[in-house]
């Protein structure tokens, strides 16, 4: 037998044998409260009918007197005969006796002759104990008054009724009370006769509804839902197909809407089945070829690391690792003529083949651009214009690129919207922030702007992309640039390698499982030494050196730059503010109006020199026409706007950041020195 045959034949009993005995209970208290109502108005009727044959003021004396009073006899015999005609069992007039009516004394007492063998009647007079719910009850009657009817089943006479009703004088006073007793057989009968029936009959209605609706559940609903189960449970085994037994269901209803559901979902496997066969085909092709093309990419990023046998004196590491099976991210580093090397770090937007073709492309066209002897910022332009020529998908990359030459430590750089490096000088980490350009294959015709600075020994360049500062936890906080710093600041005793390596544990930690939403590429570079620091000993750092510009303002950056490179590392923001607008005051005097009266054009040879650990000069030397801007004097600044002279103003403040400026006319040419000293 199936099982849900089992559970509804199971559920069938359970609900009509539990209907049964509901209807048994039910009707048995329905029965039994219509009979003991009509009992309790008939037994109403005849307490008030012999509390009419006598009169409250008299109880007390019918007490004492009893037989000996003719009234008393008459009275007797009236409520003799109401006892006889109405068939009641007892009657009786009680006078408790207050407070607590614990006895009474009993006025008549008046036994149906039907029960004179069971029952003998008590004489006026009588008193007896009061039982404590007989007590209770004519207590309440005597300080009430009113009328109580109380009924009981199962009684040791069986079934009765009693209506307690209090009698009061003429003055109203409660002085007694009559009671009106009825054995029920009545009721009694029935109910057993009641039971007797329905558990006679009912078990055979009972077993009769079994069968039938048993019979129309089973074919109605129990065959088809198991037909529907088997051939569902059948299906895998057939090779994905049903047999023809769900068409023959015609029910109707929502089983037939079940069966012809079942067939259609059937079919849609099938189909399903063959797509998903394709797919997986053409996904594992694809796999394949992925993983093809991230062993291609891999190949191309650059893993021959330190140490060098022509460089002693560098460490190199660099990772990249992909969030998809091959990613936009690249760096890479070459050598060009014997000591110059070159830094590369770019981040494609985009991610997966197309941002990994793109990667490829601006890789090669980088290294070609350098192998020509560009400069880092004409190697951007050259760059981003070629591959704005041939950028349909609409692509772009950031860049950083730097040249080292690793004879002087000289470092030029640009940098296309890409991440600031992080700088180590020997004493803290902190961001290499200068101006940046526009990210190449944005747009056509983009200038980048070329800075210098000077690294020493023990210096130390961390390149990386976005996808370090960018990595996301679980609960979507970014690990962020203070973090990448902190971590740096516990990498100082690290190789490049170890710091790498270091770095990127950081990340995985702080992401705590969360998704790799973007490539993770890192670079870490140190400069142990430079041929020029082998050659110097300890004296030779206060040699100056040079360098010669065009006098045009485009060179503003160069000049900074070259000058902050003798400048400490450490200086605070106010200090490096300064020194940049004392060399922006001079060199932009001298671009505007050195040579503006012999042509316009001519050089300008900066000339820096460290003069001890935090002091430095910086002299400027041009062939301009012969000019000392301290022969003017300082503005004063009591007169009011308009009536002092224009002029002079920035000068004024170059003298004010500046330990001491001066001015001398050298073999025809003009030479004005800053010296600083820093904090």
């Amino acid at each position: 037998m199936p099982t849900i045959t089992k559970k509804i034949n199971g559920a069938i009993i359970v609900f009509t044998l539990a209907s049964l005995l509901a209807n048994i209970v039910f009707d048995f208290f329905a029965v039994k409260k219509i009979l003991s109502e009509t009992y309790d108005t008939f037994l109403t009727q005849i307490a008030y009918t012999g509390a009419s044959y006598f009169k409250g003021d008299k109880l007390e004396k019918f007490a004492q007197d009893g037989l000996k009073s003719e009234e008393y006899k008459d009275t007797l015999i009236k409520l003799a005969n109401l006892t006889e005609n109405t068939d009641i069992s007892f009657l009786y007039v009680v006078i408790p006796e207050m407070p607590d009516c614990k006895y009474k004394t009993y006025v008549f007492n008046v036994v149906n002759t039907k029960l004179r063998n069971k029952f003998n009647p008590y004489h006026a007079g009588y008193k007896e104990d009061t039982s404590d719910s007989s007590a209770a009850r004519f207590k309440r009657l005597m300080e009430k008054g009113g009328m109580e009817i109380d009924s009981s089943m199962f009684s040791q006479t069986g079934a009765r009724t009693r209506v307690s009703l209090a009698l009061r004088n003429s003055t109203g006073k409660k002085v007694g009370v009559i009671c009106v007793e009825k054995q029920m057989d009545t009721v009694t009968s029935v109910l057993k006769n009641y039971i007797r029936i329905d558990l006679l009959y009912a078990p055979i209605v009972s077993l009769l509804f079994f069968i039938c609706f048993g019979a129309f559940i089973s074919k109605k609903f129990v065959r088809p839902i198991v037909c529907i189960t088997k051939e569902a449970k059948g299906f895998a085994s057939h090779d994905a197909h049903f047999s023809d037994k769900l068409k023959q269901i015609h029910s109707n209803d929502e089983i037939e809407t079940l069966a012809r559901a079942i067939e259609k979902m059937g079919i849609d496997i099938q189909v399903y089945i063959k797509d998903l066969m394709r797919v997986t085909t053409e996904k594992e092709r694809i796999s394949a070829e992925l993983s093809v093309a991230s062993g291609i990419q891999s190949g191309m990023l650059p893993k021959n690391f330190s140490p060098y046998p022509d460089h002693h004196g560098i460490q190199l590491y660099a990772s990249m690792i992909p969030a998809k099976e091959v990613g936009g991210d690249f760096y890479d580093f070459f050598w060009t003529r014997k000591n110059k090397l070159w830094l590369v770090m770019g981040d494609v937007s985009g991610k997966g083949v197309p941002a990994a073709m793109f990667m490829v492309i601006a890789k090669a066209l980088i290294r070609n651009e350098a192998t020509l002897e560009y400069e880092p910022s004409a190697i951007c332009e050259r760059v981003n214009n070629q591959l704005c020529a041939e950028n349909e998908q609409g692509l772009f990359v950031t860049c950083w690129l730097g040249c080292i030459d690793l004879s002087t430590g000289q470092m030029k750089f640009a940098n296309a919207a890409h991440n600031p490096p992080v700088l180590y000088d020997g004493d803290s980490y902190k961001f290499l922030e200068q101006k940046s350009g526009i990210m190449l294959a944005a747009m056509e015709g983009s200038q980048y702007v070329q800075h210098e600075i000077q690294l020493k020994k023990g210096s130390r360049l961390f390149i990386y992309t976005d996808g370090v500062t960018e990595a996301q936890n679980k609960d979507g906080a970014l690990f962020g640039e203070s973090l990448l710093l902190g971590a740096l600041a516990k990498t100082a005793a690290l190789s490049a390698k170890e710091t790498v390596q270091f770095v990127n544990e950081e990340v995985e930690r702080f992401a705590g499982g969360a998704d790799q939403a973007d490539d993770i590429t890192v670079l870490s570079f140190e400069l142990e030494e430079h041929e020029k620091e082998k050659k110097m000993d300890t004296n030779q750092n206060d040699v100056a050196q040079s360098l010669v510009v065009a006098a045009a303002d485009q060179n503003l950056p160069k000049v900074i730059d070259f000058a902050r490179s003798f400048a400490p590392q450490d200086i605070s923001r106010e200090e490096a503010n300064k020194i940049d607008l004392a060399i922006e005051e001079i060199f932009v005097n001298i671009s505007h109006y050195a040579y503006k009266e012999l042509g316009g054009s001519g050089d300008v040879e900066i000339v820096c020199q460290k003069l001890g650990e935090r002091k430095i000069s910086v002299a400027f030397k041009d062939s301009g026409i012969e000019f000392n801007p301290l022969a003017k004097g300082d503005p004063d600044f009591t007169e009011s706007a308009e009536t002092r002279k224009l002029g002079g103003f920035g000068i004024y403040l170059t003298k004010k950041f500046m330990d001491s400026v001066s001015y001398e006319r050298q073999d025809g040419k003009n030479i004005l020195t800053l010296v600083k000293t820093f904090a």
